[in-house]
């Protein structure tokens, strides 16, 4: 279950503090041209120790394609990703070595195998995602090379602070602060609590939002392979993540069919619909509109404050969590959001067959 994906399938592998973490890229059609710097680029957006509220972990994060490319096109053979772990510190866990750490994967990880890799995160750790978003940037380059889809996300919420609704966004706001918010008054309120919660030894979540558009119509498949159950599947295994919906999501339930309902219309030679509640899906197909979906990440579980846990010997610990981790990595997020989405999408597109738009 370490798969994504089943013609454009991904397959990842490594632990926090490995040597490596890394993932295997299959059906990528030969002759696709790829620009490396984009997808360098791509993940140099999700390193650590690039804000004063994420991890201080300085790691490189320099993308090796070590097969599956030749002289920068693809061969259609399978593309392996590398990158290395250089400051992984494992060190800084020995303590925790016999300790299970609150709402981490620590006991159930032992549990199911009888055995873990205390360091860090291990498999579970948000480091996993590194070598994912250099797979999602080539699959956003197939996709281009084809469709005029566009993948965009931003965060719309940390902690208690939201965007206000039916505020005016603009795409070439959200790289303009450190949040990733393309609201710069949202984004100083955000800021202040996240300063706050740092200097209390607390942590954050929030939610990001990712709208897609120039979806063409016809892409999920019926019942198991729906597009929002692929893209639902895909940010749900994302670290952290506790909560996706799409359209009015949740909202629906309080709604009237009469309210929820989007009705069809006629515009310049195109079925349309006249609302969007329903986020661009019907029948897990899309409909032509936009696809719109949201995310809801926990706050991070290392926190720098004392706990009480548990040791595998079933006794009381206060537990003292060191290291190097974020007081929020929700902006970090942003690029995972959209590599994973990207990789849906070209799985799905090829399933689909549909022609270029």
């Amino acid at each position: 279950m370490n798969s994504l994906g089943s013609i454009f399938k991904v397959t990842s592998f490594g632990e926090s503090h490995s040597a490596m973490v890394g993932c295997v890229l299959e059906g990528v059609p030969a002759g696709l041209v790829l620009d490396i710097e984009k997808i360098q680029q791509a993940v140099d957006k999700r390193k650590t120790n690039q804000t004063n509220f994420s991890s201080t972990r300085n790691e490189e994060d320099v993308v090796e394609m070590v097969s599956g490319v030749f002289e920068q096109k693809t061969l259609g053979t399978p593309i392996c990703i590398l990158i290395k772990n250089k400051d992984a510190r494992s060190q800084d866990y020995d303590s925790l070595k016999q300790v299970y750490r609150p709402s981490h994967a620590d006991y159930t990880y032992e549990q199911k195998y009888g055995f873990r890799d205390h360091r860090g995160g291990g498999r579970s750790s948000f480091r996993i995602t590194a070598p994912l978003v250099a797979a999602g940037e080539i699959a956003h380059q197939f996709i281009q090379h084809y469709f005029s889809i566009e993948v965009n996300a931003y965060v719309s919420q940390i902690g208690t602070v939201a965007l206000p609704e039916n505020e005016t966004l603009h795409w070439s706001d959200i790289d303009k602060n450190e949040f990733r918010c393309p609201h710069a008054a949202t984004a100083l309120k955000m800021q202040a609590l996240v300063e706050e919660t740092r200097l209390a030894g607390d942590t954050l979540g929030g939610v990001i939002s990712c709208q897609i558009k120039n979806m063409p119509v016809g892409i999920g498949e019926p019942i198991f392979g729906k597009l929002n159950a692929q893209l639902a599947q895909a940010m749900m295994s994302i670290n952290t993540v506790k909560g996706f919906e799409y359209g009015d999501g949740f909202a629906n339930a309080a709604l009237k069919g009469s309210e929820s309902n989007d009705l069809f219309e006629f515009v310049d030679g195109k079925m349309k619909t006249k609302s969007n509640h329903s986020g661009g899906i019907q029948g897990g197909i899309s409909n032509g509109e936009d696809v719109f979906f949201r995310v809801a990440f926990k706050p991070i579980s290392s926190i720098q404050q004392p706990q009480e846990t548990l040791n595998q010997a079933n006794e009381k610990q206060t537990v003292h969590i060191n290291g190097r981790h974020d007081v929020c990595a929700v902006p970090r997020a942003v690029p995972v959001v959209i590599a994973y989405a990207n990789m849906v999408l070209a799985d799905l597109l090829l399933h689909s067959k549909i022609k270029k738009s």
